[in-house]
């Protein structure tokens, strides 16, 4: 999908390459994803990312990258010229994002901003332009709104808006019985997702696998509640090693520190998709997202199938759940000579895979 607010802040991007003295930092997420430009021989440009796929495309583009959970307490009050941002999906880190951009851009600093008109662009940026004490003057162009924003207002954290407490995670879903802690910007971040709920509810009500598990994959792992859940259970009783990967920085934080509150024997690993993981897994756990940001992206469906593939043991099983809209078992049968629905309800499917 092209994207066109993506676009303007890379010709933003590129119009400062003029300017080499300029202190700039690009905040970006899986918007961002297979349309980089190539480096902007920018000395003084920092990437910051929470998706380790970006991260990795930024590095082999010759971009400075940090990969972590849109971190900038390293970055001094006032120390940056220019700050680019495309607005991401949560508005807790939209939020976070431009309190950060307040804080770190010097006087006369500039934050170029830019996203739809559904993502609520428009109120972002007349949010920021009040904190910052500048003239709105946003354009929009189709349904891009953009806007460079310079700042005049010394930094006040009495004004900063609600990011929902973004940096601090907590406890959550106390009647599910489980210690999960997770924080806002993850998916279903306050909650038990259902579909992950209705997938431990059927690995509950297996009779048996086809050989007691050693070793458990959870394939996109969010903040860890598929592990979490699944480790209470009998069935997985001998599992004495549990893998959780995913490409968010925020999930990846709270996956390790979810495996360490429950005393779980583990390891956490930043993966597109699972790429890269040589552990073979007796069971594989997957509820795999099928938005690419802001669109709907069919093809990580393949892509997770595909993962799971190559990280299941021969004798091992995966069990996905996916919106019942999915056509998983289609994609499923080049790849997996075992598949069976284990339940459908009209929301969800469980679906159970095999080599």
């Amino acid at each position: 999908m092209n994207d066109l607010a993506l676009n303007w802040i890379t010709q933003e991007l590129a119009a400062t390459r003029a300017d080499k003295n300029a202190r700039i930092l690009w905040c970006t997420d899986e918007n961002a994803l297979n349309t980089l430009p190539t480096a902007l021989h920018q000395e003084q440009l920092l990437v910051i990312t929470n998706r380790w796929d970006v991260a990795e495309q930024a590095n082999v583009r010759g971009f400075t990258t940090e990969f972590n959970d849109f971190d900038c307490n390293e970055i001094a009050d006032n120390s940056l010229d220019k700050i680019f941002y495309r607005v991401s999906k949560e508005k807790p880190v939209v939020h976070h994002l431009l309190n950060q951009a307040w804080r770190c851009l010097k006087p006369g600093g500039q934050l170029l901003l830019a996203g739809y008109k559904n993502e609520g662009t428009k109120t972002y940026i007349e949010k920021i332009a009040k904190l910052l004490g500048s003239g709105k003057h946003i354009e929009k162009n189709g349904p891009v709104y953009s806007a460079g924003l310079s700042k005049y207002r010394n930094y006040d954290a009495a004004e900063l808006l609600d990011d929902s407490d973004y940096r601090q995670p907590r406890p959550i879903a106390p009647d599910s019985g489980l210690q999960l802690l997770s924080k806002p910007g993850l998916f279903g971040w306050n909650k038990v997702d259902a579909g992950s709920a209705l997938l431990i509810e059927q690995l509950e009500q297996l009779s048996s696998l086809p050989s007691p598990p050693n070793t458990c994959v959870d394939l996109g792992c969010g903040y860890g509640y598929l592990t979490i859940a699944a480790a209470s259970l009998e069935i997985c009783s001998s599992i004495n090693h549990w893998t959780l990967t995913d490409n968010n920085a925020a999930a990846l934080a709270l996956a390790r520190q979810n495996l360490q509150h429950n005393q779980l024997n583990g390891e956490v690993i930043a993966a597109d998709a699972g790429k890269g993981i040589r552990t073979k897994a007796d069971l594989l756990l997957c509820n795999p997202p099928f938005h690419q940001g802001f669109g709907i992206d069919g093809d990580l469906t393949d892509k997770f199938l595909m993962s799971a593939k190559h990280l299941l043991a021969p004798k091992g099983i995966a069990l996905f759940v996916v919106n019942q809209f999915i056509p998983l078992e289609r994609k499923a049968a080049p790849l997996f000579s075992q598949i069976k629905v284990l339940i459908d309800n009209g929301s969800f499917k469980v679906i159970q895979l095999g080599l």
